[in-house]
């Protein structure tokens, strides 16, 4: 079966996986959000039986899955149903108007952590026990240890309290009307959050593609390199790093739902108005219908990615393209 046959079932089985466990998981947990806006407050428990009522909540568990399946596969576009806590905004509006910036993060943050991996492999590769070589390998076992939110935390305490470069919270400030002030606005809001992400992603790839090279380095075509006088910068870049890119490649196409956690974990820290801030407060008010359909476009985007991956993989490595 070819390769991409082979990827693209595997994506579609955690496809449906993720669909019903984003449907099963939320309701597992006691409570829903017609009870969560009666308690404390003093709306009276009719209102909350009237409000379960409107939206189906205290409808069966198998009722509302079923129902759940006919919006998603037998409706187009799918209807993923209206927010509880935002109503009447649909799902899909409520998504839409945040996935761009989401989209922004990570997107700048996968360019700008694979550039790093490539520099600082190009860089240190070559010459083992080097400064730039053992800096990057501890600073790349350190970021791939500590947790994302602390290395978050840390930098909004250093940046944006104590020295007061970088803005405390948001995408753009209260002040940027439009124009070349919002852009800047924007980049500027937007810098920790990516430098946050890209050193992860930095971390995680640096360490997978020294440990691709080791075999790479003993190779014969690497030391005719090096007899032919060629410089470091010449071998590491045409020799050692484009065969040491495969597993990279593959393991980065792989983490794409990984990255999106890791988004969902800055936005959180840094009061970043995207979906991972948007999925928060929906789990926070069991919003179900938010959570399903945030799962649902994240996963259709994580495929994507995938598949993106996998294209690459094949035009990398041409044995890929072989029926198997």
């Amino acid at each position: 079966m070819n390769f991409l046959l082979k990827r693209a079932i595997t994506y579609l089985v955690v496809f449906f996986v993720v669909l019903n466990l984003t449907f099963i998981l939320p309701r597992l947990v006691p409570g829903n959000a017609a009870e969560l806006l009666a308690s404390g407050t003093r709306v009276p428990a009719s209102a909350a039986v009237a409000i379960a009522a409107r939206f189906g909540l205290g409808q069966p568990i198998y009722v509302q899955y079923v129902s759940f399946l006919k919006n998603i596969f037998f409706t187009w576009p799918p209807w993923l149903g209206v927010s509880y806590g935002y109503f009447p905004a649909t799902v899909t509006s409520l998504f839409m108007g945040r996935i761009g910036w989401s989209l922004g993060l990570i997107l700048s943050s996968f360019l700008f952590g694979f550039l790093l991996i490539y520099f600082l492999g190009a860089k240190s590769l070559l010459k083992r026990k080097s400064k730039v070589e053992t800096g990057s390998l501890y600073a790349s076992i350190m970021f791939n240890s500590v947790p994302l939110f602390w290395v978050s935390m840390v930098l909004l305490f250093a940046f944006a309290i104590h020295f007061k470069i970088f803005p405390l919270f948001g995408s753009t400030g209260f002040s940027s009307s439009g124009g070349l002030s919002y852009v800047s606005s924007v980049i500027w809001h937007a810098v920790l959050p990516i430098t946050v992400l890209s050193l992860s992603i930095m971390a995680e790839g640096f360490l997978i593609l020294r440990g691709s090279a080791q075999d790479i380095l003993r190779s014969n075509y690497i030391l005719a390199a090096k007899t032919r006088g060629l410089s470091d910068w010449t071998i590491s870049t045409g020799y050692l790093l484009r065969n040491s890119l495969l597993p990279l490649v593959s393991i980065l196409s792989f983490s794409m739902a990984s990255l999106i956690s890791r988004v969902v974990l800055v936005e959180v820290v840094f009061g970043y108005p995207g979906v991972g801030d948007l999925l928060v407060d929906a789990v926070l008010g069991r919003d179900y219908p938010v959570i399903e359909g945030s799962f649902f476009y994240l996963t259709i985007l994580v495929v994507i990615g995938g598949l993106i991956g996998d294209v690459a993989l094949m035009r990398l490595d041409p044995r890929l393209r072989i029926n198997r």
